[in-house]
């Protein structure tokens, strides 16, 4: 039986709220900043409140959850486990899209909006369980980007490694370009146009249209 929309919400905002994991998720690639607290707190208290609004979503591909900034929408699929590590991983990839636009940033690169996205799912698995402590250390170049992003999560992965075991804040900008080059040469990624980061700044048209099943 799938979860009602409200059941969903609460399950999300108590896992942002209480996943010791989070704590870990604490670091600045290029001038994008990302800290427990914007999840904790920004993210899920927006949640609660409705500026963020939960919706289902219908099956596209392998996609489990999406952020759409311009409606401030947060899509889960209906089979989506909130006691699933794995996705976790995708609801916190997501959130941290949400973060990113509750920062007001204006318009930015995809790439290097995704490329948080993706680094702060690495660091929640990684220090959630090791699951992927197994991938290689080497960068990966364009021509084996993976058709299924598994070269994206393998270079996100090793940057994650290398924060934790250091104790790091900052990402290494030859770290940073190298997750960055390699989401802006991806198909899923490539040609796309710029995200909008604005703080629920939505237009009449947008407002409505979130509330569009």
């Amino acid at each position: 039986m799938s979860l009602s929309s409200k059941d969903r919400r609460d399950g999300v905002i108590r896992f942002l709220t209480t996943n010791q994991a989070i704590n870990a998720v604490n670091f600045q690639l290029k001038s994008y900043r990302i800290w427990p607290g914007i999840y904790r707190k920004d993210v899920a208290d927006a949640l609660c409140r409705g500026d963020i609004k939960i919706g289902t979503m219908k099956q596209r591909g392998h996609i489990a959850a999406s952020y759409q900034a311009s409606l401030d929408f947060l899509s889960l699929l209906d089979t989506i486990n909130l006691a699933s590590l794995h996705d976790q991983g995708v609801i916190l990839h997501e959130c941290t899209h949400a973060a990113l636009d509750m920062q007001a940033l204006g318009y930015h690169s995809l790439a290097e909006n995704e490329a948080v996205a993706y680094l702060a799912q690495a660091i929640f698995l990684v220090r959630s369980s090791g699951e992927l402590l197994c991938e290689i250390d080497s960068h990966v170049p364009p021509k084996q980007n993976a058709a299924n992003g598994a070269d994206i999560y393998r270079v996100a992965a090793r940057i994650a490694r290398d924060l934790l075991g250091t104790r790091s804040y900052r990402v290494p900008d030859e770290d940073a370009d190298s997750l960055i080059n390699i989401i802006a040469t991806h198909p899923n990624y490539a040609n796309k146009p710029k995200m909008r980061s604005d703080r629920f700044n939505r237009s009449a048209l947008e407002t409505v249209a979130r509330w569009i099943p």
